[in-house]
């Protein structure tokens, strides 16, 4: 659910949508569940992506397993915001200053990859794999751009038979040591921020309440066509937000990935993320290309996990409500392969040692 396929994105001439066609579209019943805390203004002139990005995804039996269930923000360039949790008009960001030329969230998580030490063994999954996207000829012929909210979905050929991700939760002593590996920061509840992004961020907020999402829609051929995985040229934040009775069963753990590099490669690419609006292309070993992945777990009191742009990732494993702040940009969305989705596929909860 993290990046929005939208058609409309590539049209020559953009077209500003009538108030009638506006109102006869969000009587349709996905648009029933959504909480819009953006101005009528933001809405309309954004509307062909935000619509793109409201959805229902229903199992084999028509339940409903992810619903779309707000739109907030956005977080505008050069503001600087916190977020709070809440519901209604300018709910979930709260602008603190409208023009802030503080150093930025962006070139932190920058920093934060640059300078991060290899993750330690048993905290991340290291996996012999070949990233071949859509457009390369890694395309699924069971996975359309109306299977899910991603667009043309491609391909990751992972050499293995079994895959088991590694969880940190955020008192686990290398938490955050990891996360800097992967460029990514956990933000503390009311931590203010300057994004340092060039275009605005919409809070789409999810709702996964509902168990089975992972087995009864991600990893059927009719649903999500398998796990997948994918950056784009935007950062990304997540940012639980259930009510106060639900915060005891919102869970939300995100899986962030890195491909393995040698320490000239890295270099280079890190200069073109910095200097570039986009991604590089990271290739790491060609003959034997390999990756690292962590699922990071965090708690739903205000917390929130930031990542920088190019930042491969996956938030299928989000149980309840998360307000994921997107931009309108394109993405290179891969599924987990064999030659099949798997079907020995897991997340490993466990002890481990505390601050």
């Amino acid at each position: 659910m993290s990046h929005v396929y939208s058609p409309s994105r590539h049209k020559d001439k953009k077209e500003t949508v009538s108030e009638q066609k506006m109102k006869k579209i969000m009587n349709e019943r996905r648009w029933q569940y959504v909480d819009v805390g953006i101005s009528d203004e933001v809405l309309k002139e954004n509307f062909d992506f935000l619509n793109d990005a409201v959805v229902i995804r229903s199992g084999a039996e028509g339940i409903p397993l992810m619903t779309t269930t707000g739109i907030y923000g956005p977080i505008k360039p050069y503001e600087k915001v916190r977020l709070e949790q809440g519901k209604g008009k300018g709910a979930v960001v709260k602008v603190e200053e409208k023009y802030s030329e503080e150093y930025s969230l962006l070139d932190e998580l920058k920093e934060r990859r640059i300078h991060a030490k290899t993750p330690k063994e048993g905290n991340a999954l290291k996996v012999q794999a070949k990233w071949i996207s859509g457009k390369d000829g890694g395309g699924l012929p069971s996975v359309g751009s109306s299977a899910n909210v991603f667009g043309a979905t491609g391909s990751l050929l992972v050499n293995e038979t079994e895959i088991d991700f590694p969880v940190l939760d955020i008192y686990h002593e290398d938490f955050d040591e990891t996360l800097k590996y992967y460029g990514a920061k956990i933000l503390k509840p009311g931590e203010s921020f300057h994004m340092g992004y060039d275009k605005p961020l919409f809070g789409m907020e999810y709702d996964t309440s509902l168990p089975g999402y992972i087995q009864d829609y991600v990893m059927k051929s009719y649903g999500g066509g398998g796990l997948f995985v994918e950056h784009h040229p935007f950062p990304h934040i997540w940012f639980p937000n259930p009510k106060e009775d639900e915060k005891s069963t919102n869970i939300c753990r995100v899986l962030l990935g890195r491909i393995i590099e040698s320490k000239e490669e890295q270099e280079r690419d890190d200069r073109e993320s910095w200097e570039e609006n986009r991604c590089p292309e990271r290739h790491g070993n060609r003959k034997k290309p390999e990756y690292h992945f962590t699922v990071f777990r965090f708690p739903s009191n205000g917390h929130a996990i930031a990542v920088d742009e190019c930042c491969i990732h996956n938030d299928s494993f989000c149980n309840g409500k998360q307000v994921v702040f997107l931009a309108n940009t394109d993405a290179n969305t891969v599924a987990l392969r064999e030659t099949a989705p798997f079907k020995n596929l897991r997340i490993s909860e466990q002890e481990s040692p505390h601050k």
